[in-house]
């Protein structure tokens, strides 16, 4: 069981992805009276996903950073690619249109043809971690 996903909820060792859809890597501790403990979440898409599981964060729990994992027709090159997550963006009126900015400003958004970054609503920002 994860501290950070919650009571009730299963931690698993291999997962597989039906659809190539991005999503994300958290990298957090847990301080319980034992010491400090790294794990590590894997969180499906919508970005609303990684948001509500963040705000919910326990007592004890200190995220280390977040990574957008993301497939290649989304980050637009030929492979998957894993990347520090700074900024999410989601659109108010489509909850699975969400825009990612990553480490060195590219920006990828899930919503098909052009977009607008103003039509999106600033969600949160993840600060690097060295």
């Amino acid at each position: 069981m994860s501290k950070l996903a919650g009571n009730g909820k299963d931690a698993w060792r291999v997962v597989t992805l039906s659809m190539p859809k991005e999503w994300f890597y958290i990298s957090y501790s847990v301080t319980t009276p034992s010491g400090e403990h790294t794990e590590t979440a894997l969180i499906t898409h919508p970005a609303g996903e990684l948001i509500s599981v963040l705000e919910g964060e326990s007592e004890g729990v200190s995220v280390a950073g977040v990574q957008l994992v993301s497939p290649p027709y989304l980050n637009r090159s030929k492979r998957w690619k894993m990347e520090p997550l700074v900024r999410v963006w989601m659109k108010p009126s489509d909850p699975l249109a969400s825009v990612y900015e990553v480490e060195g400003g590219r920006r990828y958004c899930t919503a098909y043809g052009k977009w607008d970054i103003s039509e999106y609503e600033f969600c949160r920002e993840f600060p690097l971690t060295c």
